[in-house]
């Protein structure tokens, strides 16, 4: 959405600079260069406003999700996909709770899965529970924070309690929807790694739905950038009420989700 809108500005600034210069086709190359610049200063202006923002961002627990660090997290999670020419293509959003907090469960291919879960899907207000590493990356995990993301140990039973305890506040006091990658790891192949059932706690402490979600298409867009992009596809597959979350045990939870994402990922092969 935003590489368009900044399309849109540069077209509208060249056809500007069009009629002002009274450039005619022989001079077509410097409406080529100006295009160019004013695509590239829109983006250039665009990104140095989140880092400024995010200079200002706590790494500590919030009491409040910040708006700025919510819609500047989706807004660069979008530019990103797009940069590396990412088409996403949503399936199943029809099945999202319309109203109230949930937590997301997906596989996991690559570290563009929660990019394209919280640009794909901004309006429902998803945070991501993810490895350190990622919340360390200039900018963007500094808005994350702010947004709800939560770093996650998984060496360390202790503080990945603490983890799970902190998203369960964040869904009680509706902060944000929460999501997570129960394999823990990136996993390129159709048969999942085994669910780890810390992921389910969360909504069970929380008491709120659990939404099944695959996705697949992330891992391979290094191989398809020079070839036209590549298409991700991220399809929610059952979304589980609060009641019978409550009444299911983390792991008929967890069988669950891993049944329907194997049979997803290798119905969609």
């Amino acid at each position: 959405m935003l590489l368009w809108l900044f399309f849109c500005l540069a077209a509208v600034t060249t056809i500007i600079y069009i009629q002002l210069a009274s450039i005619g086709f022989s001079q077509a190359w410097k409406a080529v260069l100006i295009f160019a610049a004013a695509f590239l200063v829109f983006n250039v202006i665009y990104l140095s406003s989140i880092a400024v923002i995010s200079i200002f961002v706590s790494t500590k627990p919030l009491r409040k999700q910040s708006l700025l660090c919510r819609w500047g997290v989706a807004g660069v999670a979008g530019l990103a996909c797009g940069y590396c020419w990412m088409r996403t293509h949503v399936s199943g959003e029809d099945k999202l709770p319309k109203e109230g907090r949930f937590l997301v469960v997906s596989n996991h291919r690559s570290g563009f899965d929660p990019l394209v879960f919280m640009s794909s899907l901004k309006a429902y207000n998803i945070a991501f529970i993810s490895k350190q590493s990622n919340l360390n990356i200039p900018v963007l995990g500094r808005i994350g924070y702010g947004a709800g993301c939560l770093p996650i140990d998984r060496e360390n039973n202790r503080e990945a309690l603490k983890t799970i305890n902190q998203a369960s506040e964040y869904l009680e006091n509706d902060f944000c929807s929460m999501g997570i990658f129960p394999e823990g790891t990136r996993n390129h192949s159709n048969e999942l790694l085994p669910f780890k059932a810390g992921a389910f706690k969360i909504a069970k402490k929380a008491n709120v739905p659990v939404v099944i979600a695959s996705v697949k298409g992330t891992e391979s867009w290094k191989k398809k950038l020079i070839r036209g992009g590549s298409d991700v596809f991220l399809d929610i597959l059952e979304v589980i009420p609060a009641e019978q979350v409550a009444r299911m045990t983390t792991k008929e939870l967890s069988e669950r989700s891993v049944e329907l994402i194997e049979a997803n990922l290798k119905k969609s092969n």
